[in-house]
């Protein structure tokens, strides 16, 4: 490792973006022109990759190790398109599940980002609520692009369900979890 495999991971992640960003900015509703995107390798860090503002920093350890995790690129695609002024305990949750909704919509979800159901986690963030909204999406659809710009306008709160599909939040997980529920009914675990 080093800067020569720096610089590849960097080329790498450019060339995503340039394919895939355009399709990262319909699914959160972020209205071209595409605003250009800093990315930075570092040897290792806290996590797979972070985003601050336009900014996405890659840990060239995780991807020496997952080479081919593009799906975290375009996870931090969506945030940085987003750039979502607030997150905290009421929207980290829905930010990282957008951004998980992004990877499998594109179809570059990995064994461990596998979007799934598991009772009580449609709030919990990441492949769990990405799961719960690609439900959402398929009840109310544009659902996830009128969440993702309230979120990007400061302006989503407690109602923000309702007014995206017509139904509250509690009302939509409980829904959500009475139909999973009973689609894995009577199948093996």
């Amino acid at each position: 490792m080093g800067r020569r495999e720096r610089a590849r991971l960097r080329a790498w992640a450019e060339e995503l973006i340039a394919r895939h960003g355009i399709d990262v900015a319909r699914i959160v509703g972020f209205d071209p022109p595409l605003p250009e995107v800093d990315l930075k390798v570092v040897p290792q860090g806290g996590g797979a990759a972070w985003t601050n503002g336009l900014r996405i920093t890659m840990n060239e350890r995780w991807f020496a190790e997952h080479p081919d995790d593009a799906g975290c690129i375009l996870h931090e695609l969506a945030h940085a398109y987003m750039r979502a002024p607030v997150y905290d305990a009421n929207t980290g949750w829905l930010l990282e599940g957008i951004a998980d909704h992004v990877r499998d919509v594109l179809g570059f979800d990995a064994s461990w980002t596998v979007a799934h159901f598991e009772p009580g986690g449609a709030t919990a963030g990441y492949q769990t609520t990405a799961d719960f909204l690609a439900w959402l999406e398929g009840r109310a659809p544009g659902s996830v692009r009128s969440l993702s710009r309230e979120l990007m306008a400061g302006t989503y709160d407690a109602r923000a369900f309702a007014r995206a599909s017509g139904t509250g939040l509690e009302a939509l997980v409980a829904d959500y979890e009475a139909d999973r529920k009973g689609a894995t009914q009577g199948k093996p675990s």
